[in-house]
């Protein structure tokens, strides 16, 4: 039997989506860009990529995951660095691993770390903040 690990940017992406909406933060949540993003943005936008990594064990495996949050302007970055710090509290919560169908079986707090400004070429500001995770695999026929 061989072991599959999880698609964690699908998972992450939604349940980001439902947070979000439990935080009634109107925002968009992929794992793209969109082609042809263009500032100032309709709403914010938070995208999430998996960085992969090695496996552990047989059915365990680390997973290291990007997320970007662009709103507001390179002059007003306030809507971005709130929800930097709002996604860092959903990707750094201890409690992942009891949600519900999640695949995250303990966060690694050395792989965590975040928002932190970076440059974007558009009039946007751009936060970035990396989680790390140990994640289960599932059973392949």
């Amino acid at each position: 039997m061989r072991v599959e690990p999880p698609d964690i940017e699908a998972w992450l992406t939604e349940y980001i989506r439902a947070e979000a909406v439990l935080a009634g933060h109107d925002l968009e949540v992929g794992n793209k860009e969109p082609d042809g993003l263009q500032a100032p943005l309709v709403r914010p936008l938070v995208v999430i990529r998996d960085d992969s990594g090695p496996p552990r064990d047989w059915v365990t495996f680390e997973r290291s995951v990007g997320a970007s949050v662009l709103a507001g302007t390179k002059a007003y970055d306030y809507p971005a660095n709130r929800l930097g710090i709002w996604l860092a509290s959903v990707l750094f919560d201890k409690s992942l691993p009891l949600v519900p169908g999640s695949p995250i079986v303990s966060v690694d707090w050395d792989g965590c770390n975040g928002p932190y400004p970076v440059g974007e070429k558009l009039d946007v500001a751009r936060r970035y903040l990396t989680a790390k995770y140990v994640v289960s695999g599932s059973w392949s026929h």
